[in-house]
């Protein structure tokens, strides 16, 4: 058999929603063995069924399929599969029976679409509430909680012979930064930073089950006080293979995120990341870059920098992954709107309720201030975003007298003047802690309209600390369509 070029490691995200002659040219150029899917591919499970079949056909050999597939705020196919509420929703209703049908759910989705892979669980633990590049996508800050229901998600996947991807080793959960913008650095000792962000890896790599580790672009002192994990031989051969024990795929986080694009060329990066131990190396975006990354490899195998054997071992890991069974056209699962609604149901959070405003009958006014994705992971929320929302309202049987739009952005409180002409006010308030205008209608809100304001955080509780123990104010730790109506009828029940 002839041995793999350079480029075989790399992971190709690419541009469009067919199977084209460009792409063909670019895996055979780079001989890259797994593909991942983006939003921007997919229009549906159905769409992406076939195109996953297509994709496969441009090549001789195995090819492996991922996607993120976590739920909340990172859901890739939204139509035809079921969108759950996202791991810090089902955190807080704990129950692991929930999460191993979530888990199973999106299993027999997955594989019927002919994914490999789901990245997925998140189980970086929250340490820091207002870290950006987390947040609602962890299960928490307790790992003794955590840990249980990561295993059931993963359970429920394998049980469709789908394999999950533990993310993102070591633990970036106490970052203040978002590697898609830029390097995180944490000025931890190796105790500090054990437990619980090691400890929660070393829990739930010794499932029996299938699973990839990705490694994150963090910088952690106590670990590699130079180089982030994804480029760090010291944290993926050292920790993570030889002091863990870990002998599955090992993934890095993408390649071409502020945090390495910053300070690193990309060739540059893609030999750092392998020679480091990762078998696969993810660019998702730049067809230039995913050939420069290509000839770096390659010239590094020819100068020697990369061990051939070492080579060969890391693809031989990504075709055991691709080597599974594809049913052709196979029949699509109905999507499980119920267990999403479930969970959104069970996980809803009123903080207080000191003046009795609650359960409210009668006509609302809505503040919605619109979705703004700070998290670059993040896929664009749905369009239409005031009337999604009025009408999960309407449905429930509230008469939405007004709806008003409001600018995350803006710091502009005029808009909130009409608001006084209603006995009950809804405030759809997102992240006052990293907007100054949410925080400013947060708090005019608070102060002018308390007396019939209740306030609904959708994506980060924490937020909560900006909010008066007297105002009313509850959390369902998301804002898909089923935490949407979990908020309207918790509201209304």
């Amino acid at each position: 058999m002839t041995d793999p070029i350079g480029g075989a490691r790399l992971m190709l995200g690419f541009d469009g929603k067919s199977a084209t002659a460009q792409l063909q040219d670019l895996l055979q150029a780079t001989g890259a063995r797994s593909v991942i899917l983006f939003t921007r591919n997919i229009d549906d499970a159905e769409h992406a069924r076939d195109l996953i079949a297509a994709i496969r056909d441009l090549v001789e050999w195995p090819l492996l399929v991922a996607i993120d597939q976590e739920g909340g705020a990172v859901v890739r196919v939204t139509k035809g599969a079921t969108v759950f509420p996202g791991n810090m929703a089902l955190g807080e209703c704990g129950d692991v029976t929930l999460a191993y049908r979530q888990g199973q759910v999106s299993g027999r989705e997955l594989v019927a679409m002919g994914f490999d892979l789901n990245l997925a669980p998140v189980v970086d633990l929250l340490t820091n509430p207002q870290n950006p590049g987390i947040g609602i996508r962890s299960l928490g800050a307790d790992r003794d909680a955590a840990v249980p229901l990561a295993r059931a998600l993963i359970a429920g996947h394998a049980e469709s012979n789908v394999a999950c991807c533990l993310k993102h080793f070591p633990g970036k959960g106490a970052a203040s930064i978002d590697a898609h913008l830029d390097l995180p650095v944490l000025d931890l000792s190796l105790e500090e930073f054990r437990d619980p962000h090691l400890v929660i890896f070393e829990d739930l790599l010794g499932s029996a089950v299938d699973l990839a580790v990705m490694t994150t672009h963090v910088i952690v002192r106590g670990l590699d006080p130079d180089l982030p994990a994804t480029l760090s031989p010291r944290v993926v051969r050292g920790l993570l293979r030889n002091d863990f024990g870990f002998e599955g795929l090992v993934i890095a986080d993408d390649l071409e995120m502020g945090a390495i694009e910053k300070h690193w060329s990309i060739d540059e990066a893609a030999v750092m990341a392998a020679v480091a131990g990762h078998d696969v190396l993810p660019i998702c975006h730049s067809h230039e870059r995913q050939i420069a990354a290509a000839h770096g490899l390659q010239g590094a195998l020819d100068n020697g920098r990369l061990d051939p054997d070492e080579h060969r071992a890391a693809v031989a890991r990504i075709d055991a992954v691709a080597a599974r069974s594809h049913a052709a056209n196979a029949a699509l699962p109905k999507p499980d709107h119920d267990l999403a609604r479930e969970i959104a149901r069970r996980s809803v959070r009123v903080f207080g309720d000191q003046r009795g405003l609650l359960p409210v009958d009668g006509a609302v006014c809505l503040l919605a201030q619109s979705p703004h994705n700070i998290v670059l992971v993040e896929d664009t929320t749905p369009g239409h975003w005031a009337d999604n929302v009025s009408e999960c309202f309407a449905v429930r049987g509230f008469d939405v007298a007004a709806i008003i739009e409001l600018d995350p952005t803006s710091s502009d409180l005029t808009p909130l003047d009409r608001a006084h002409a209603h006995e009950r006010v809804i405030l759809l308030s997102w992240d006052a802690h990293r907007f100054e205008g949410t925080r400013a209608v947060l708090d005019h809100a608070c102060s002018t309209l308390a007396d019939r304001l209740i306030v609904v955080h959708l994506r980060n509780p924490s937020d909560q600390v900006f909010v008066p123990d007297t105002v009313t104010a509850l959390t369902a730790f998301g804002y898909q369509q089923c935490q949407l109506e979990a908020i309207a009828t918790a509201i209304s029940a």
